[in-house]
């Protein structure tokens, strides 16, 4: 009787140690099968005065992951702006680079949200940039062929005008800070190009003169 224990108590241990035993490879192979995420790096960089390029890499990767680009004036109040799919490869090395396009004036704050399949969400740490868009001539005709106004954000110097064939078009102008009144007599309708410095920065723009004034818009 006394063996017929201690074989039966035998076989529940090993039993017991067997299931203990597939539970953790059954553990340990869901865990395989689901790669955890690595941020490896995240960059924001204002671009020619076009927009602020944002690029970030990652060593791994769960499939479905998702990532938000976020964008705050202050740094306490933020809204997403741009998102991107992973690629979603496991383990491995992924870039990924996007612009934005519209990016506010000044010093602007940028960060990555990343959303993984049942991992709670990662941040990137913040990344502040300062934007200065390009200058634009805005060009307003007022029904008079031979008068137009140039208006700029900022300080309008040394406007030219020019026709098609890059000649330079005779005329008057008087400066006001931000705008320039300019006055040309017997323009031929057509294309022209003014172009002048804004705040030191040269800018061109495509006017078009028709029978009834100039528009560039």
């Amino acid at each position: 009787m006394k063996t017929t224990i201690t074989i039966l108590a035998t076989f529940l241990s090993l039993g017991l140690r067997a299931q203990t035993e597939r539970a953790t490879f059954s553990d340990d192979v869901a865990q395989a099968g689901q790669a955890s995420f690595e941020l490896v790096s995240f960059v924001a960089t204002p671009v020619n005065g076009d927009g602020v390029r944002l690029q970030w890499s990652t060593g791994s990767e769960a499939p479905n992951s998702a990532f938000h680009i976020q964008r705050s004036s202050d740094g306490a109040n933020w809204r997403t702006v741009i998102t991107q799919d992973g690629e979603g490869g496991g383990s491995g090395y992924s870039f990924y680079e996007v612009m934005d396009l519209a990016p506010e004036h000044g010093v602007t704050h940028y960060r990555l949200l990343a959303l993984v399949p049942g991992q709670t969400p990662e941040y990137s740490d913040e990344f502040a940039v300062v934007f200065n868009p390009k200058p634009v001539l805005r060009i307003e005709g007022d029904g008079n062929p031979s008068r137009f106004i140039v208006q700029v954000d900022g300080t309008i110097t040394d406007l030219q005008m020019l026709n098609n064939r890059g000649q330079f078009v005779p005329m008057t102008i008087n400066y006001t800070g931000s705008e320039a009144l300019v006055e040309v007599a017997g323009m031929e309708p057509g294309t022209y190009y003014v172009q002048a410095m804004v705040d030191g920065t040269p800018v061109l723009r495509e006017v078009l003169v028709t029978a009834t004034g100039v528009i560039g818009g």
